[in-house]
């Protein structure tokens, strides 16, 4: 009976220190993808202010005259 106790005290004890490290890499995950978004946001606002600034689009090939 106690060598079961035992086996299921280390079997607990190795899940909780799984949980640890698991919950510690979402945590991180979490902040990086916190990150990207504002990274993704400053972006996007740079790209709007690009496309103000430059006006109407141009073409992106020569004409066929050239």
């Amino acid at each position: 009976m106690n060598d079961e106790i035992e086996r299921m005290e280390i079997k607990i004890s190795y899940l909780e220190s799984q949980y640890d490290e698991l919950n510690n890499a979402v945590i991180e995950r979490e902040r990086t993808i916190s990150i990207l978004e504002k990274r993704i946001e400053a972006l996007e606002r740079k790209v709007e202010d690009l496309i103000e600034v430059s006006g109407p689009a141009r073409p992106s090939r020569r004409p066929p005259h050239y």
